[in-house]
């Protein structure tokens, strides 16, 4: 059993609430994810901590319903992921600013051995518990942590358990061939264990190489029909083996030949084989094998032209399709909750199994959003949730997040504090500004007209003015009673961004309505290329350089999203059209444009 410093199991699970954002071919979407709801319904697609996310995935009944995890985490490589981020139409650096290039980071994969090993098995226990019986977990690494993730593994999935780990020849860039010390690396590693070895999904899957013509020749048979390979004739009758000699596949070793007397066969010399002729495409040799756990077949840096994303650690879809293949089933229920660019999702699409992605990057979830969206395949719709990382612009809004969010025990009796926890009165400041000493004060008077309260008070407030915790601190030293702790939900993972400024016409025709973009900024990335916003245009052409693409929904209750049409350029530096013509559900349906930048910024605008 391996030890680190702070190892610790998870003593509670909790369930965090999820924030409805929108939906794509969804009608009616449940506010909450259920697993009763979601084996009828539409795939989830989940931004934030996946922790969390897994735990509210445990309370909601998925436990023990998920057939395939894939996973393929950060690597604790001292490496800063960074997504680079280009504005669309701009093929060079901005004149004056030497960038045109935005850099976000993806995540920082920069922890401490200790910290690293807590995070993945704080996370192994909870994928171990949303497993089926049936199911199985391939967990992707590399060198670095390879006998760590095993140990671990071994610890809560039971070393009896463990099925197989696959050695991926990712291959490197041939430049780094030459300056490597010691020999270069050039494969990444997948572990597979089952939740019960004895019951887990598994179909045998195919390996299939192709090599040249060339190289084909120095290393296959070939007669007039073709490449081939032989096998013992093994328990084939003497009758079987003339009517294949007929069909010309039946090969003679060492130059014999083939005899047939009074319905018997034999060779003037060498061996009788059967032959078996291998495919040509696109003038290469296929060779078809069943594949073991040495996966050189599909190249990491080969990745599909129709499929690359420029996603930092974007895994090819060939890798999923063989995971995904190899240990579920159609319906099975596959969950990938680092999906980074959304390859397991557009896999299990693709393949008609159900699925349930996550990752804690906004760019991320967006990536994987966009590239559904392309899919012919997608056909169940997909339902996008947050948890734990909200986007609320009202005190009400907010309020609701942190009732849910931290189980608050309301009281409708009460008329000036918002409910109870943990033993304390809650008090909920107005959460679109910082706490000031007035709330306090507030608070304070209240108290007074309560001598014969005892309880502590726990107010929730978004951002503190200076000094207020530090007074608070040394009252509460004194204080027997009443003590007031404050916790400021800004530094729990509620965040707001200053918005964008969109201006969008919309004109009514009939049962149409037309919508035209005809300005956008935004201020992040100003703040990203340090451009004044007055001298914007010198710099930039087109504002539509900036947005990554449209989503328009013609029947926006303000609760959430529905995708009832998308402008995504297919082509990296296309620009959207900017002007649509929707139809209307019915004439007074409100209509909402959502537009998407560079940035992965969002902004809803509506009629």
């Amino acid at each position: 059993m391996l030890h680190w410093v702070g190892k610790r199991p998870i003593d509670t699970i909790t369930n965090y609430p999820a924030q409805l954002v929108d939906t794509y071919n969804v009608e009616n979407p449940e506010k909450e994810p259920t697993y009763e709801k979601f084996k009828d319904g539409p795939n989830l697609l989940f931004h934030g901590d996946n922790k969390e996310i897994l735990s509210t995935l445990l309370v909601q009944g998925f436990r023990g319903k998920i057939d395939l995890i894939y996973i393929d985490p950060p690597f604790a490589s001292g490496a800063d992921y960074v997504r680079k981020v280009k504005l669309r139409g701009e093929a060079m650096a901005l004149q004056g600013e030497e960038q045109s290039i935005i850099e976000q980071t993806q995540y920082s994969d920069i922890w401490a051995n200790d910290n690293y090993l807590q995070f993945m098995f704080e996370r192994l226990i909870l994928l171990r518990e949303l497993l089926s019986d049936n199911g199985s977990i391939y967990v992707h690494c590399d060198w670095r942590m390879n006998s760590y993730i095993r140990l671990t593994m071994d610890e809560i999935f039971g070393k009896s358990n463990f099925l197989n780990l696959v050695t991926w020849r990712r291959q490197i860039v041939r430049g780094m061939k030459t300056h490597a010390q010691f020999m270069p690396f050039s494969s990444d590693y997948i572990y597979i264990y089952a939740k019960d070895k004895n019951n887990a999904f598994w179909n045998k899957i195919e390996k299939v190489n192709a090599i040249s013509l060339k190289e084909a020749k120095k290393k296959y048979k070939k007669d007039e029909r073709g490449f081939f390979r032989t096998s013992d004739r093994g328990a084939y009758s003497d009758e079987s083996i003339i009517r294949l000699n007929q069909e010309g596949r039946v090969h003679v070793s060492h130059g014999g030949e083939l005899q047939i007397n009074d319905g018997k066969v034999s060779a003037t010399a060498g061996k009788i084989s059967i032959k078996y002729y291998r495919e040509i495409v696109d003038n290469k040799v296929i060779e078809k094998t069943v594949a073991d756990n040495i996966w050189d077949d599909i190249p990491g840096l080969g990745i599909r032209p129709n499929e690359y994303l420029d996603y930092p650690t974007q895994k090819p879809e060939e890798l999923l399709e063989r995971i995904i293949n190899a240990s579920s089933n159609e319906d099975s229920i596959v969950l990938d909750c680092f999906v980074g660019s959304g390859t397991t999702a557009a896999v299990a699409e693709r393949l008609g199994r159900r699925w349930i992605a996550a990752d804690i990057n906004k760019g991320a979830v967006q990536t994987t959003i966009k590239r559904l969206q392309t899919l012919p395949e997608t056909q169940r719709g997909i339902v996008h949730y947050r948890v734990n990382n909200y986007d609320a612009s009202t005190h009400l809004e907010r309020k609701d997040i942190v009732l849910k969010k931290y189980g608050v025990q309301t009281d409708r009796q009460e008329a000036f504090f918002d409910g109870t926890l943990d033993g304390t009165l809650v008090k909920i400041i107005d959460l679109t500004k910082p706490l000031t000493p007035l709330d306090i004060q507030t608070i304070k008077d209240e108290l007074e007209n309560r001598p014969e309260e005892s309880r502590n008070i726990t107010v929730f407030c978004y951002g503190i003015n200076s000094g207020i915790q530090a007074e608070l601190k040394e009252e509460n030293r004194r204080r027997a009673v009443n003590k007031i702790f404050v916790r400021d939900i800004g530094s729990e993972g509620i965040t707001t961004f200053e918005p964008a400024s969109a201006e969008v016409n919309f004109e009514r025709e009939g049962e149409n309505v037309k919508i035209t973009i005809s300005e956008y900024i935004s201020p992040t990335i100003l703040a990203r290329m340090d451009i004044d916003r007055t001298i914007f245009d010198e710099h930039i052409d087109d504002f539509r350089a900036q947005i990554d693409c449209v989503l328009i929904d013609t029947d926006y209750t303000g609760e959430h999203w529905t995708i009832v049409e998308s402008d995504v350029p297919e082509k990296k530096d296309a620009f959207i059209e900017g002007e649509y013509t929707v139809s209307l559900p019915r004439p007074d349906a409100r209509v909402a444009v959502k537009i998407i930048d560079m940035l992965g910024e969002e902004t809803i605008v509506t009629e």
